[in-house]
């Protein structure tokens, strides 16, 4: 009984988050982040620096690109293997595996839906707003200051 209590209520927030997904407008990456790093409705991030510091220039794409490649390549062999490449995957997996039998079951793939959808909506009114939506996007690890080597004579 309570297995199938268990995938009803699993089922109830795949279909949910489904309709919910389906019908939100798209969120763009800078939206979410201003979501996400705005405390007062200002419109500006409560961390935002001050207006005599110069602002950071946009990455390029091909910047992107490169740091991308340089976050899956763990042996800075300048590509990626099919093992690096799946490692995060595979971590993931790991954790949704909760019986750890090399294999994820609807419930076991429904549980971990479904604890997310439940932590992302902080009214829980069964519905995310764009703001709670963006607070479902993968946290990033913090990158240490660059310590770059200094040319003589500067």
């Amino acid at each position: 009984m309570r297995r199938i209590l268990g995938f009803v209520v699993a089922l109830a927030g795949l279909l949910a988050a489904g309709a919910i997904l389906w019908r939100a407008p798209p969120v763009t990456e800078s939206a979410a982040a201003l979501a996400v790093a705005d405390a007062d409705p200002d419109g500006q991030p409560a961390d935002a620096a001050p207006p005599d510091e110069a602002p950071i220039a946009p990455m390029s794409a091909a910047q992107r690109e490169a740091r991308r490649l340089a976050r899956y390549d763990k042996d800075d062999d300048g590509a990626v293997s099919r093992g690096e490449f799946l490692a995060n995957r595979q971590k993931a997996f790991a954790k949704a595996d909760r019986n750890h039998d090399g294999r994820l079951d609807f419930e076991e793939y429904a549980v971990a839906t479904a604890t997310r959808f439940a932590r992302a909506d902080r009214d829980a009114d069964g519905r995310l707003t764009a703001k709670e939506f963006a607070t479902t996007a993968v946290k990033r690890k913090a990158k240490a200051a660059c310590v770059c080597p200094v040319a003589e004579g500067e």
